[in-house]
């Protein structure tokens, strides 16, 4: 029903106003609804949850691996490679392809290892204890015995610690480098990128222990 009043203007009548507001009203509560659900983003678990139990029981153990952290203050074996220099890029990866075929030949792909990794930026953790299960990270703990995520640039592999070095040898400007006489896996690695002097890195491994 339509009524014109004297003016010449058009009233809706009330059951057709009343729709078009619920209508309308409906519109605006959807929006806000997918609003709401975009803006609240999903939050995965953390991996310090991931199985404490099991952590907890194996405390004592995992702390006595700690007791290899005491402080290093000379490299002598290490091996300093001057990147913008010359064939010196080809030399780091000669050293690379001999020391990582010499750690495959060990054909070890379940272990465990201390590291602790050092930049020119804030945010370093201290040493790791990293558990490697078919090659692959698999558990990571702080000194404290608290799990550490494997999310982090501080947590890897010797196979990903290769890697890195790898990446290094093609990018920075120098790296200075020594290995385990035993296992062959880098112990020390300190990287230099270009195009400045500060920005530096440094990773430190030790205490490995096969399974």
């Amino acid at each position: 029903m339509v009524t014109v009043r004297v003016d010449g203007s058009v009233k809706l009548a009330p059951l057709r106003a009343r729709v078009r507001i619920a209508w309308a009203k409906l519109l605006m509560l959807t929006c806000l609804m997918v609003a709401c659900h975009r803006a609240v983003p999903e939050t995965p678990t953390p991996a310090e949850k991931v199985s404490p139990g099991r952590i907890a029981q194996d405390t004592a153990g995992l702390l006595a691996f700690f007791n290899d952290t005491g402080q290093v203050v000379t490299f002598p074996e290490a091996r300093t490679f001057s990147l913008q220099m010359p064939g010196q890029r080809d030399s780091l990866r000669t050293a690379l392809r001999r020391e990582r075929a010499l750690w495959r030949a060990n054909s070890l792909s379940d272990y465990r290892f201390l590291v602790r990794t050092a930049c020119f930026c804030p945010g370093g953790r201290g040493w790791l204890l990293i558990e490697v299960r078919t090659g692959q990270p698999l558990r990571a703990w702080d000194r404290v015995g608290r799990s550490a995520p494997l999310s982090d640039f501080d947590t890897f592999s010797i196979d990903g610690l290769f890697d890195m070095l790898e990446r290094s040898a093609d990018r920075d400007a120098a790296v200075q480098v020594s290995f385990d006489p035993r296992w062959h896996f880098p112990t020390y690695v300190y990287t230099r990128a270009l195009p400045g002097p500060d920005m530096w890195g440094i990773i430190e491994a030790r205490g490995f222990r096969p399974f």
